[in-house]
């Protein structure tokens, strides 16, 4: 998914968020906001512009992990959230991506909380119901936001208890507020569920190129692949042709939500790359 006008708005605030987190006092703005100028053009996705410019960031200002406090923040609201929502939505198939769909709602440019108020669900459910029917034992799940994973455990049981073998693969170093293995370690998440994978990198989303190991072994196979969140939207869309995925996230941004033809704040599992 290719950038568009409204991108380079939601870019600039990115960069003036993370260079706070990351203690500096705005000395080092300009070169982040030249950056993306430099780097905007049509052929370029949202996530690869905005790991270009963590990449500078985190290399200006020697910080490994400036989100690490709003990840905190946002695993206890999760916490919260969770015991009084699950008992919410029923245990089919439907049920538990529209639990997984609500994990979705936060993100560094947007704070709506776990809020079923008003919740708008649009679903490919039947096409899904196919997909992880006819594919392998196997399934991979990119995670996304730290958040997500507690409300993707629903999801995760649901399928294992359909007889597969789910890998559930988070970033190898922190980037944004996306779930990381330094986040599995530091919160203790496979007391949770312990089959948690790295995907070996550091970026929003995740491009074909970088893909190896098991991921790259179960991208390449037979395996149920389900994506969530946006960043693994913008990148993996660009080559999903290869093969069917689930995207399970909340559109929370126009460009995305002209991609999938849905309004803004719609919470979405549908089925790419068929």
């Amino acid at each position: 998914m290719k950038v568009m006008d409204y991108c380079l708005k939601c870019l600039k605030g990115h960069a003036e968020r993370t260079v706070t987190l990351s203690g500096d006092n705005g000395s080092i703005l300009p070169d982040c906001l030249g950056l993306i100028d430099e780097l905007w053009n049509k052929w370029q996705t949202p996530s690869d512009i905005s790991n270009r410019l963590l990449k500078y960031i985190k290399q200006r200002t020697n910080v490994y992990d400036p989100y690490a406090s709003i990840k905190e923040s946002e695993l206890k609201e999760a916490k919260r959230a969770i015991e009084g929502l699950k008992n919410r939505f029923t245990h089919s198939l439907e049920g538990v991506l529209k639990l997984s769909t609500l994990g979705n709602s936060m993100d560094f440019f947007i704070h709506d909380g776990y809020d079923t108020g008003g919740f708008k669900f649009s679903g490919d459910i039947d096409k899904i119901e196919e997909e992880i029917y006819i594919k392998g034992k196997e399934v991979l799940i990119l995670g996304d936001n730290v958040g997500d994973f507690l409300f993707d455990m629903g999801l995760i049981k649901f399928l294992e208890s359909n007889g597969k073998r789910v890998y559930y693969a988070v970033k190898e170093h922190p980037v944004q507020n996306d779930l990381s293995m330094v986040d599995v370690i530091k919160f203790n998440l496979r007391k949770m569920f312990d089959n948690i994978i790295s995907t070996g990198t550091d970026e929003v989303g995740i491009r074909r190129e970088d893909m190896k190991g098991k991921v790259k072994d179960l991208w390449e196979g037979d395996a149920v692949v389900i994506a969530k969140g946006m960043g693994n939207y913008e990148t993996i869309s660009e080559f999903h042709t290869e093969r069917p995925v689930i995207y399970i996230m909340k559109v929370k941004c126009p460009t995305v939500g002209d991609a999938v033809n849905k309004k803004v704040g719609t919470y979405i599992a549908i089925l790419g790359g068929e």
